[in-house]
């Protein structure tokens, strides 16, 4: 994985990044499937600096709720995410413990 940006990334999948995934993925787990590459692509997603979500209100604004449900493992979570969302949106709490995923954790990194 790399930090970059969208109009800095580079799109281009090189030799030795489908050989890996190939050796790694594909020959353990799928037998006969060859090693010729067809279509690749290379996808952008969000991560927070420990990997973990954020889940809080903006720090400006109690009618803003923010989610970054950190693409990779986020979907896996979603109906506690999206249940954690709609309870801070119509109350203004949760029943969950989102202490964990406040954007304070972080206030090292803001200006």
């Amino acid at each position: 994985m790399q930090t970059t940006t969208p109009g800095t990334v580079n799109r281009t999948i090189s030799e030795a990044e489908i050989q890996q995934m190939y050796a790694q993925y594909v020959a353990p787990n799928f037998v006969g499937i060859g090693h010729a590459c067809i279509k690749s692509a290379v996808c952008l997603y969000t991560m927070t600096p420990n990997g973990d979500f954020i889940i809080d209100h903006h720090p400006d604004s109690s009618d803003v709720v923010l989610a970054s449900a950190c693409s990779g493992h986020g979907f896996k979570h979603s109906a506690a995410v999206g249940q954690i969302l709609a309870q801070l949106a119509l109350s203004g709490q949760t029943d969950f413990d989102i202490q964990p995923l406040r954007l304070q954790r972080f206030s090292h990194f803001l200006p």
